[in-house]
């Protein structure tokens, strides 16, 4: 879900960043994302895929859920 030329003028060097240090709250948070297998990202960017994708993908209330769609803003 990524367009590679926007990608590109990001970070300068990608070899450099990908090898860059990682934080412990970091990797908690990816391992978190990854048990849930939602996505990781602010609110607006997971707006954003919920729009593309016409799912809920954000964390919602546990429990029984009723029919939910997706706001088109």
């Amino acid at each position: 879900m990524v367009k590679v030329k926007p990608m590109l003028g990001m970070v300068g060097d990608w070899r450099k960043f990908l090898e860059g240090e990682v934080t412990a709250e970091e990797i908690k948070q990816l391992r978190r994302h990854e048990r849930t297998g939602r996505p990781f990202g602010t609110a607006q960017f997971i707006s954003h895929l919920e729009r593309l994708t016409g799912r809920m993908l954000g964390k919602m209330k546990p429990g029984p859920k009723e029919a939910r769609k997706v706001k088109n803003n």
